[in-house]
């Protein structure tokens, strides 16, 4: 199989995850990041932790040695549609090495692709292009390519579901959060929100849940003003939703488990996630055999998963607040299918993502030979 450098600031939960299933595929991995990023287990794959500052002349620097290691892929992972120095250097000369393939993942679109942004261009010199979803992907259209020969493909952050022994001690006041929402059904929702807005959709959807269930606020309003505090409890009294409501605040991981699996639901619809954030959020329901309530954009991230009324319920996000009360009217919110087993069964619902990118790969090598 291949030698490939990836390409990441940060060793997160979307590179490392990508790294170990390359390494799983039997490809020779490399990961090239941050001063300081390496993890105590590296799992077998080499860590190149270089750059400090992700500099013009890191950069230079670094590419003789890069390049000595002879690698047939360098595969740059962009976490949105912004790049450093560095990035730019690594690219440039990957892009001019006669038997590399340029590999580019752009995980989101955040500010577009204009012309005076360089991402534009690496798209555009790129072996291979991946994108998270399909709406993504169509974002790039009418982009000059440089090569006919460009290899597209979808590429979500990886869904590693194996689990992990968490180590993690539970804090003594977290727990009676969780006992407390034992007492009745609740449905989690997370919550970023930066004030109080009575007329924002995030509030519509939230009173109208709490009208049916107790509601878990996973997060908190440590920034709001007090002012914003009162205004929203004395807003949810006046609705009668006084009790209905309660904060979690930061939980350790062992308690959020708890959160999550104790929930009727955890209700993610209508909120702006970018497509990493969505994977996380899947992985934890997943892991927690949560059910879940998303509408059809965020369906896009691992469309392939998701079967509404089957393992999971989707919202037309035309019509959100439409399709949540009539879904609040069921008697209740149970599934026939459990996702979690499904894919313990069934792992080609997640593996046909990384054999799509094997394809890519071989393509384009094929093309250098």
């Amino acid at each position: 199989m291949a030698k490939i450098i990836l390409v990441s600031k940060h060793v997160n939960a979307t590179s490392w995850q990508l790294a170990q299933a390359l390494k799983a595929q039997q490809h020779e991995v490399v990961l090239l990041t941050s001063y300081g990023e390496t993890p105590r287990d590296t799992s077998g794959i080499e860590f190149m932790g270089y750059f400090k500052k992700w500099s013009f002349l890191e950069g230079v620097r670094i590419i003789p040695g890069l390049f000595g290691l002879q690698p047939q892929i360098l595969h740059v992972l962009l976490d949105d549609d912004k790049m450093n120095a560095a990035q730019m250097v690594l690219s440039t000369f990957a892009k001019s090495h006669p038997t590399c393939v340029l590999t580019t993942s752009l995980l989101n679109i955040k500010n577009g692709l204009s012309r005076r942004n360089p991402v534009r261009y690496l798209v555009e010199e790129s072996d291979i292009i991946t994108c998270p979803t399909v709406e993504t992907l169509g974002q790039l259209r009418g982009l000059d390519v440089r090569s006919n020969r460009q290899g597209r493909g979808i590429l979500p952050p990886v869904l590693d579901l194996k689990t992990e022994q968490n180590d993690e001690a539970i804090d003594s006041s977290e727990l009676p959060l969780i006992v407390n929402l034992k007492k009745s059904p609740y449905v989690v929702m997370p919550f970023n929100e930066t004030r109080f807005n009575p007329d924002s959709d995030y509030f519509l959807r939230l009173r109208a849940v709490a009208q049916k269930y107790k509601v878990a606020l996973w997060g908190t309003y440590a920034h709001w003003t007090l002012r914003d505090r009162k205004r929203f409890a004395a807003w949810m009294a006046e609705f009668q939703c006084a009790d209905r409501w309660v904060l979690t605040g930061p939980l350790s991981a062992p308690v959020t488990q708890q959160l999550l699996s104790g929930s009727t639901a955890l209700m993610l619809a209508g909120q702006n996630f970018t497509p990493v954030e969505m994977t996380e959020y899947y992985l934890r329901a997943i892991q927690s055999h949560a059910v879940l309530i998303l509408d059809t954009r965020q369906t896009s991230v691992h469309s392939d998963l998701w079967k509404n009324t089957v393992n999971c319920w989707v919202l037309n996000h035309s019509q959100l607040q439409k399709d949540l009360i009539k879904l609040l009217a069921k008697s209740h919110l149970r599934l026939p299918e459990s996702l979690s087993e499904k894919l313990a069964e069934d792992r080609h619902l997640i593996d046909s993502s990384m054999n799509e990118l094997n394809r890519l790969y071989n393509k384009a090598l094929n093309h250098l030979r």
